[in-house]
């Protein structure tokens, strides 16, 4: 398979401490150049890189007909207008979540998407944990309603800075709930078609009262159920996320995507990875696939936006003690 030449824009922590060191270590891909802001991160990323140059202009990496991916990892109210930006310059797009920050950013990406005929796909990354895809493969032949609870619990998250500020995070139900809310869709193979939720702003003050914590269930036509436990207020010395889901006499449990224990008729086993795996290698292998192979991917643009429109919908029904209706598709 050729190498995808990359443009990674946003070469702040995340995207030096995670992505860069995955996309270098995939023969899939080659960082073609890197885009910050910040010059320094730039082009210190494209020397670990060994990238072509690194520049400040996004619009630069867009014009460069050298570049096939356009892979966005900056705040997150620039995730919209810069994938609309790539799409329009032909680029395929890999964009971490959120995709947007309400829904006409997010609408409006889908249509470039359309329009231009590229892949888009989204940093919803735990559907390809190794533990959630064995989980799907136990669970869809049972074809019987689920329950599910996700837990995320930590001190503090959202705690400085452009997180704190909804107008520039959009929150941390939409940027890090998104996770399991996506999960939930892929676990259960549907749409949901209920959203309630209630919660709170409980740590550090948000100047828009951004909930930063809250529990959110989700209904499904064949009755199964969803509920994010999504806490601020943990201790982080206990492990940060556990998946639990109940189905047709079959209880799974996903501790911190690193242990999985299955108790069924058959009996209890348990699994082991020898480091925490949340599915950004496996991600970034399916993205090549679906460039390289044509091939389908889990969350592509219709998934992302099914996603959004489940974030939109709970931090509505946070702020209105409302249960929210949801079109299935």
């Amino acid at each position: 398979m050729k190498p995808i030449p990359v443009a990674l824009i946003g070469c702040g922590g995340f995207g030096r401490n995670m992505h860069l060191g995955n996309l270098c270590a995939n023969e899939r891909f080659r960082v073609h150049c890197t885009v910050d802001i910040n010059g320094d991160s730039a082009r210190s990323s494209a020397e670990q890189a060994a990238a072509a140059y690194w520049t400040d202009d996004p619009e630069r990496a867009f014009a460069d007909e050298a570049v096939e991916l356009a892979f966005i990892v900056t705040p997150h109210h620039t995730h919209a207008d810069l994938s609309v930006r790539a799409a329009r310059a032909g680029k395929h797009v890999f964009c971490e979540k959120p995709m947007g920050l309400n829904e006409a950013e997010c609408a409006a990406v889908v249509a470039a998407v359309q329009r231009a005929g590229i892949k888009y796909v989204i940093g919803h990354n735990r559907t390809f944990a190794p533990f959630t895809r064995q989980a799907i493969e136990l669970l869809r032949p049972l074809a019987a309603p689920m329950l599910i609870c996700h837990r995320f619990a930590d001190w503090n998250p959202y705690s400085r800075g452009w997180l704190l500020d909804e107008r520039l995070s959009g929150g941390r139900v939409l940027g890090e709930g998104s996770h399991s809310l996506d999960m939930m869709c892929q676990l259960t193979g549907q749409s949901p078609i209920r959203v309630y939720a209630e919660g709170a702003n409980l740590a550090a003050a948000s100047p828009t009262g951004a909930a930063d914590s809250a529990l959110i269930s989700l209904g499904f036509a064949d009755g199964s159920s969803g509920v994010l436990f999504l806490s601020s207020v943990g201790n982080n010395g206990y492990p940060k996320e556990e998946v639990v889901i109940t189905c047709a006499n079959h209880t799974i449990a996903i501790q911190n995507f690193e242990r999985m224990v299955v108790c069924a008729p058959a009996g209890q086993e348990t699994f082991t990875l020898p480091k925490m795996d949340k599915g950004h290698r496996a991600l970034l292998d399916a993205i090549a696939r679906a460039i390289r192979e044509e091939t389908p991917i889990p969350n592509g643009v219709e998934e992302a936006w099914r996603t959004a429109r489940l974030t939109f919908a709970a931090a509505r029904a946070i702020r209105g003690h409302t249960v929210e209706m949801v079109a299935a598709s």
